[in-house]
């Protein structure tokens, strides 16, 4: 059984990130972060009305390892994993306080109320010979269930947790995948693990708070995907 994370993605939600000018916004992000994002910045030129979760702003590395979106409503940033990184090194050294660099310019010069934050992994698990739909089951699910050569099986399940004095949603999302329809490629599993402050409570982030909720739900997640493996290989 083999293991890489693929992709982390850490989201920032607002009542409203008003930017008047959106070039300048953008090359002072980028500016803060030492020539991050290299490729060509996408200002998009939406009416007012738009719906706000469209993106307004598009940065992103040349490789395509680094992108973020900023909406009216929330803005993601995303780091993608590739075959030179530690397949299971979570978080990648710097790539949170590169997030808490982009939360400083939001709140010091745009003057973004922030509310909620969120922090999501997709993992890869590569089983060695078993079909991921019937390794799931036999893991997870009754021995007697009436679920017979299942093509495909997903696992959701929703836990109420607190972590560094928020509330949280935590969405656990495992199911099975392939990458072609031949039977030797069905043996791959998504690992999904979504940690969201509650939309319900508005909180008031700064750079403490959102350092202490990014570290500690860095660590759940590492335990989460911990006590998965286990209970898998046993």
């Amino acid at each position: 059984m083999n293991i890489r994370i693929d992709h982390t993605q850490l989201v920032l939600f607002s009542p409203g990130i008003i930017i008047i000018d959106k070039l300048k916004a953008a090359n002072a992000i980028n500016d803060s972060l030492s020539g991050l994002f290299d490729g060509d910045p996408v200002i998009l030129p939406l009416p007012e009305d738009a719906p706000p979760q469209i993106p307004r702003i598009q940065m992103s590395s040349k490789d395509g390892r680094y992108n973020l979106s900023i909406a009216r409503n929330k803005l993601d940033f995303i780091f993608r994993y590739d075959k030179d990184d530690e397949k299971n090194l979570f978080p990648v050294p710097d790539l949170l306080e590169k997030f808490l660099v982009i939360f400083q310019y939001f709140r010091e010069n745009i003057h973004t109320q922030i509310t909620r934050c969120a922090i999501v992994t997709n993992w890869i698990i590569e089983l060695e010979k078993t079909s991921a739909a019937e390794f799931l089951l036999l893991k997870y699910i009754r021995s007697d269930a009436p679920i017979i050569k299942s093509h495909e099986l997903e696992l959701h399940y929703l836990t109420k947790e607190s972590i560094g004095r928020f509330e949280v949603n935590k969405w656990t999302r495992i199911k099975s995948a392939r990458k072609t329809s031949a039977p030797e490629q069905n043996r791959f599993i998504v690992f999904h693990i979504d940690i969201n402050t509650l939309e319900e409570v508005a909180y008031e982030f700064d750079k403490g708070s959102l350092q202490r909720f990014l570290d500690q739900s860095s660590n759940v997640m590492n335990q989460t995907i911990k006590k998965h493996l286990k209970n898998m290989e046993e």
